[in-house]
């Protein structure tokens, strides 16, 4: 994640960088975007600043995160630890294929190991249409599915206000006894991302040993300038965001990882609500940074990922031991179900090559 220049505040704090434990990664596979038109731009692409307003607030200060790498062999066949207890809010649609959602039902059954710490839910948002008969015989036979009162889409704040709505049932998990939701970590996650089981458990497993619930976790995305274009997927108007730069955050697509104390605190004191972004992933780095200026320390955990999108320049071939991805977003239901295959056996000289070559996207 790029350094920021160190901000004054009423208690100076020196802000440490500390090297752990989950992955190296290669350089070119940070600060780029995920999701379906979701976040900031490509680095090679400027934003647009020609809307450019006077009235701009420049006096706001993102804090700066103190960030920790989890390191992991990625060559190992050693058993990995259990994870720590999480709930994932996979984020999918209501026009999705079974046949998708059922391959990350095979996905995160082998995240979790066997262990049953971690409980993951298809998240949709409620509606009266031709798609709701087969999702609900699909909850009925799988009771995975979370329907929701919101609006699907990304445009003009759609997932943002959808990362809300699973927010605040996470955080009423414990008061409706609802043993899969009420977990100390909340994970968001596309319905298109792989994650490496054996290094994500071991990673995870270090930060919340180390971290508690103070963490946010995921695939680092650093401070940029909003995209001002209308025409752009990734446009931020001026009413949402008014700054000059957004602070860091971390990528949507590929995943993200809160603590419970700290989505309590989002939900409870207003801070979502107050900053509904049209960038879901800038929305939530903006509520995080929101919690460190009210003075909550908050460990950064750099996860290695990528967005899958052609200017992250995404590995597709090699053999196991060389992937270098905890968290690779925009990939193929096969795809997915071929790399969860090759990570259950853990063998560092199994190819890669076939897995990549079914169903690749775009």
């Amino acid at each position: 994640m790029r350094e920021l220049p160190a901000i004054a505040t009423k208690s100076a704090m020196m802000w440490v960088v500390v090297a752990l434990c989950f992955l190296v990664a290669p350089a070119d596979a940070a600060s780029l975007r995920s999701g379906r038109h979701q976040g900031s731009p490509p680095p090679s692409l400027p934003a647009n600043h020609s809307h450019q307003n006077l009235s701009v607030n420049i006096t706001f200060n993102p804090v700066t995160p103190a960030v920790s790498t989890l390191f992991s062999d990625r060559s190992t066949t050693r058993q990995s630890p259990p994870p720590p207890s999480m709930f994932v809010a996979v984020f999918t649609t209501r026009d999705t294929p079974i046949e998708k959602r059922q391959s990350i039902r095979g996905l995160w059954q082998s995240v979790d190991g066997g262990s049953g710490h971690i409980c993951a839910r298809f998240v949709v948002c409620q509606a009266v249409d031709t798609f709701q008969p087969s999702l609900l015989a699909e909850h009925g036979a799988h009771g995975d599915l979370l329907f929701l009162d919101c609006q699907e889409g990304y445009a003009q704040g759609l997932l943002t206000r959808k990362v809300i709505a699973a927010m605040r049932v996470y955080r009423q998990a414990a008061n409706i006894n609802d043993a899969c939701v009420n977990r100390p970590l909340f994970m968001k996650v596309d319905d298109d991302t792989f994650v490496a089981g054996h290094r994500f458990r071991e990673g995870l497993a270090s930060a919340a040993s180390m971290y508690g619930e103070l963490i946010y976790a995921g695939v680092d995305l650093p401070s940029q300038p909003p995209t001002r274009n209308p025409a752009s997927h990734w446009y931020e108007p001026y009413n949402t965001w008014p700054h000059q730069n957004y602070p860091p955050a971390m990528y949507g697509g590929p995943g993200y990882i809160l603590g419970r104390s700290m989505v309590t605190r989002i939900v409870d004191e207003g801070i979502a609500d107050s900053n509904v972004l049209w960038n879901e992933d800038r929305a939530v780095g903006v509520w995080v940074n929101a919690l460190q200026q009210r003075g909550v320390f908050v460990n950064w955990v750099r996860v290695p990922g990528s967005n899958g999108f052609y200017w992250d320049h995404p590995v597709r071939s090699g053999i196991w031991g060389n992937y270098p991805y905890v968290l690779d977003h925009h990939l193929s239901k096969s795809c997915i179900a071929c790399l969860t295959n090759v990570d259950r056996t853990n063998i560092p000289s199994a190819p890669t090559d076939a897995c990549f070559q079914l169903e690749p996207l775009p």
